[in-house]
């Protein structure tokens, strides 16, 4: 993360004007923060999968990740009410086809993490932030065209280094609560 000023982050944590939000308690911003450590753990353990061509492992894991997932998104703090509704939306069809049409499941996780990430960048300045929705377009091509075990385990390992930076800069800021 680069240097963000307690000006700048005092900003971040007040609705702009004609924006009314719910209240968002520090509990709630916990969570959302052990939800991503969670999603880093899945995502390593998607890599796992891969590299061992284990499909119940891959099965379990995605499964894994969609509950994580879920959880983030419920909690992810965005001002505007429409960006709220649509990331929960991704996140909820994302689990419900997961069990039935993997690819798609992945498709609304990803798409939603995407945003998520990028919404922290906007926010925060996190590098890894500008990279993960890219990244995660890439790794949805790599799925489509069925890229070998090898490459996938790896491009996952990578998606997972990404949000772990994420995860480690929102971790050095304060728990919000608005």
């Amino acid at each position: 993360m680069s240097k963000i000023s307690r000006e700048e982050l005092i900003q971040h944590l007040v609705p702009p004007p004609g924006i009314s939000m719910p209240p968002y308690p520090a509990k709630r911003d916990k969570v959302y923060r052990w939800s991503l450590i969670l999603l880093v753990v899945g995502l390593t353990g998607e890599a796992l999968g891969q590299f061992m061509e284990s499909r119940p492992l891959e099965f379990w894991m995605q499964g894994w990740l969609s509950v994580a997932i879920v959880v983030a998104g419920w909690t992810f703090l965005v001002w505007l009410k429409e960006w709220r509704w649509m990331v929960r939306a991704l996140v909820v069809a994302g689990l419900l086809v997961w069990p039935f049409w993997a690819l798609g499941g992945w498709a609304l996780s990803l798409a939603a993490t995407a945003i998520m990430a990028a919404k922290e960048t906007h926010c925060f300045h996190f590098w890894a932030g500008r990279i993960i929705p890219w990244y995660s377009l890439a790794l949805g091509v790599g799925l489509i065209i069925q890229l070998p075990h090898l490459m996938l385990g790896l491009v996952w390992l990578g998606l997972a280094a990404l949000w772990l930076s994420l995860v480690v800069g929102r971790s050095r800021l304060p728990l919000f609560e608005v």
